[in-house]
């Protein structure tokens, strides 16, 4: 059994695997605040792993022990909506949490993601309203890595959106936007998952931007962070990943 404090750095170095094991075997029960909190840090641990149906029992428990005042209850509420925009693009589900929780840049977080399965949807998108919540995130300090994740998740938004004819005027400025997050994932020393995924997407905006030599080199890097990652004895969950960049390479030096 585990320290909450242990978990917690844990989490921070992204060892997702090892939060589980720490507590696997363990009769928490939520409605102990301690148990809460382990559960809390375990339930978003399943949601980095992709483990969605495991991630939103634990999160909708706590949500509907804890009020949304609580940390516990925001944090549980929050990942619950996160959860079901990545397992089922549910964007209305999402909204009406949206609708409870507290302004603020955790909460733009999840909008950001509910915009970015808008899009996948082949839904327009309020370009305004993307850049309002990108700007907030470049103007509120200190930064922490939730800045970084508004802001490379809102230029990736408006990349896949750059079709949308009110998205247009921005795709100017994507590649700015994109260095920016990778700026604060790296002063905020954000697990390296994150910058690799964040230098493949600039790879992609420079690529859109018609920067050719720019495109390759992020590459170059991400896939370099990528094949790191590989290398550690968590690393086979990133194996798609460096598929991808190394691919993203390929087309670029065609």
């Amino acid at each position: 059994m585990a320290m909450i404090e242990e978990l917690k750095k844990l989490y921070q170095e992204a060892k997702y695997k090892e939060i589980i094991a720490a507590e696997e075997g363990e009769k928490l029960n939520f409605k102990l605040f301690q148990d809460a909190e382990k559960l809390l840090q375990i339930g978003w641990a399943h949601h980095q792993l992709g483990e969605y149906d495991k991630s939103l029992q634990i999160m909708y428990d706590l949500s509907e022990f804890y009020p949304v005042s609580s940390v516990i209850g925001e944090s549980a509420l929050r990942g619950f909506a996160h959860g079901l925009l990545q397992k089922n693009m549910d964007i209305e589900a999402a909204d009406a949490i949206l609708r409870q929780l507290p302004q603020g840049l955790t909460t733009d977080n999840v909008r950001i993601n509910q915009m970015i399965m808008a899009v996948r949807k082949d839904l327009k998108i309020p370009a305004e309203s993307v850049m309002s919540m990108i700007i907030n995130a470049l103007k509120t300090v200190p930064y922490a890595t939730i800045n970084g994740h508004i802001i490379n998740n809102g230029a990736l938004v408006l990349h896949e959106a750059r079709q949308q004819e009110g998205v247009k005027p921005c795709l100017p400025i994507l590649p700015g936007l994109i260095e920016a997050a990778i700026g604060i994932y790296e002063a905020t020393n954000t697990p390296k998952n994150h910058i690799a995924g964040a230098m493949f997407r600039a790879s992609q905006i420079f690529e859109a931007a018609d920067w050719k030599r720019g495109a390759i080199l992020i590459a170059e890097e991400s896939a370099a962070i990528w094949r790191e990652l590989v290398s550690t004895q968590d690393g086979a969950r990133y194996q798609r990943n460096l598929e991808g960049a190394e691919a993203q390479l390929k087309k670029l030096s065609q």
